[in-house]
């Protein structure tokens, strides 16, 4: 049974320059940091924590912030290679290798009222691929507490659409789907909530039920409440849910003109 913690994470949707500062802190020394590694070395996988981009644990949390709540499955992946000619890295160096993957939407489970962009029929996502060492060997990497993504395998995912950007000075940031956060991808591989790829292993329907928390833990969220029910169980809460007021979770972007 894996034992999940109380710190935040970071959604795999997190940009690459993200993934930098949540690799940073998997290395922290708190015990709860050294039992992650332990536990991501006898699993070959490493498991960096961060914070999240929004609240994500509850049905109000899912319909204050997300457009959408779809089901997806992973096609493929592609790992986004070190940029050697970076004159500050020229060779790649240590840390963490992302991954573009290609998503599928199956189905629709929810949307807002006015969303901000129409559900996509697929999409990439940002994902954690690798951490490579220093002599430049890779061990997968995932965010804790939160699936990998993995082609293969299927998901409910919380979406948030986030317009192109146009920062000052630097090159526009097209618009892309984001998730909100840890709490924000929900396994669901044949159609079994909490069943699938978590953390870069597969779990079954039985384990996940088993391993979710009680509802008076503080990190209890619709993962836990939900395992081994179908998505629809999960599109009922939220189509029952208010939307609470939203939190600036995040700097105010650069609109593009």
């Amino acid at each position: 049974m894996k034992r999940r913690t109380g710190i935040a994470v970071g959604t795999t949707a997190a940009l690459a320059v993200t993934a930098l500062s949540v690799v940073a802190a998997t290395y922290g020394g708190s015990a709860d940091h050294d039992q992650a590694k332990d536990q991501a070395k006898d699993q070959g996988v490493i498991l960096a924590e961060g914070n999240d981009r929004y609240p994500s644990r509850t049905a109000q949390d899912w319909v204050t912030y997300a457009d959408h709540a779809v089901v997806v499955t992973a096609l493929d992946d592609q790992a986004v290679e070190p940029d050697t000619s970076d004159p500050d890295n020229p060779e790649g160096g240590s840390g963490p290798i992302m991954r573009k993957v290609t998503l599928r939407v199956d189905k629709v489970l929810w949307s807002k009222d006015k969303p901000a962009h129409a559900a996509p029929s697929t999409f990439e996502w940002d994902a954690f691929g690798w951490h490579q060492t220093e002599d430049g060997q890779r061990v997968e990497m995932s965010g804790a507490h939160e699936p990998r993504i993995e082609p293969g395998h299927t998901y409910v995912m919380a979406l948030q659409w986030q317009a192109p950007r146009c920062p000052a000075g630097d090159e526009p940031i097209p618009g892309e789907w984001r998730g909100l956060g840890g709490e924000s991808t929900i396994p669901y591989d044949h159609e079994v909530l909490g069943q699938g790829e978590f953390e870069g292993e597969t779990q079954s329907g039985a384990s996940a039920e088993e391993s979710a928390l009680p509802s008076a833990d503080p990190n209890y969220a619709l993962r836990d409440e939900l395992a081994g029910e179908k998505a629809d169980a999960l599109a009922a809460k939220l189509s029952q849910a208010t939307p609470g007021t939203p939190e600036s979770a995040e700097p105010a972007a650069d609109p593009c003109e």
